[in-house]
């Protein structure tokens, strides 16, 4: 349910978007190096965990100017040193299926973009607790830098989920992206 609704959202967006005739269909990824916060509002308690994971975008791009489109990210969460919750396994897995905004500030230039997104997420806590289903939000401020064909982008952002049971998740997600513009 929640898919369709983001598919139809995009191409709403699209068929307002009148620059679409210069844009192209991407794929597009890069890798995440998160620290995550999980507060557990029931018991009044912030537990903070390592996470690497990757996104990948599939969407319209004009390069360096704009891109929209869905997002997919799959964070795994390291929670060895807090076995003692017995709501949550050893291992957690954050999924998020979205949509995503990325605009260049610099025209046809490169250098500073802002990524805004909007998402559905799972946490699979493989404990007690299971499956928990969401809503979140995320906003990045990054640099990409232009070699030819190619562009290096550096990214810091974060990333604030609320789950079900009161649980509320809060990402720090420094990232790096290497797009190969005229190839793939």
């Amino acid at each position: 349910m929640v898919a369709k609704k983001l598919i139809w959202l995009v191409v709403l967006i699209l068929l307002a978007e009148t620059t679409l005739y210069a844009a192209s269909f991407r794929l597009r990824a890069r890798e995440h190096f998160d620290t995550v916060w999980v507060f557990y509002k029931d018991q009044n308690l912030t537990k903070k965990h390592g996470g690497i994971g990757p996104n990948i975008n599939f969407w319209f791009e004009e390069p360096y100017n704009y891109a929209i489109g869905l997002s997919y990210s799959h964070i795994f969460i390291d929670n060895i040193k807090f076995a003692e919750l017995p709501d949550i396994g050893e291992k957690m897995e954050l999924i998020k299926w979205g949509i995503e905004y990325k605009h260049y500030w610099f025209e046809n230039e490169g250098g500073l973009f802002t990524r805004l997104g909007g998402s559905a997420n799972t946490l699979k806590t493989k404990g007690e607790l299971e499956d928990l289903q969401g809503n979140g939000a995320y906003l990045g401020f990054g640099w990409e830098i232009k070699f030819s064909k190619i562009g290096l982008a550096f990214e810091a952002a974060s990333r604030k989920v609320y789950l079900e049971r009161d649980i509320e998740i809060t990402t720090f997600s420094p990232s790096i992206g290497v797009h190969f513009y005229g190839y793939i």
